[in-house]
């Protein structure tokens, strides 16, 4: 069974903080880090690392090659996962002490999947009975 998965590629700037931000609060945070993320991207991984037969279709920005790159390395097929000429999908995630978070999207090269593309890949990866297709 192939798994064709057209899902977000964004890259999550993760900010532990003390508190979530109120309007007009300015707040330093007491940590950061930035990790390979969106639901799409993470639903790929975690199916590869599962062992299934997984190809991510979508788009990243000039920024965000290494995502491309981070996918392969996790077994990923990525022939349908190109750049384009805008910023990758970022989030600013805040993280509270009791680990809540807060999460604020930019979706960035993400918006820009097309109709043809969707065609493209449905054909490229030759998706048939019993094949999975995630949107």
């Amino acid at each position: 069974m192939k798994i064709l998965n057209f899902g977000s590629v964004n890259i999550d700037n993760v900010y532990q903080v003390p508190h979530f931000l109120s309007p007009g609060e300015t707040l330093l945070s007491t940590g950061y880090a930035r990790f390979p993320g969106g639901k799409g991207f993470n639903q790929s991984v975690a199916l590869a690392r599962a062992g299934a037969e997984v190809h991510h279709a979508g788009h990243f920005g000039p920024d965000g090659a290494w995502l491309a790159d981070f996918l392969r390395a996790e077994g990923v097929h990525t022939d349908f996962l190109t750049p384009v000429d805008t910023s990758t999908g970022h989030a600013v995630i805040q993280v509270s002490p009791d680990g809540q978070n807060c999460i604020l999207i930019d979706s960035g090269a993400n918006q820009h999947l097309t109709r043809e593309n969707v065609q493209a890949a449905l054909q490229g990866v030759g998706i048939g009975p019993g094949d999975v297709v995630l949107l």
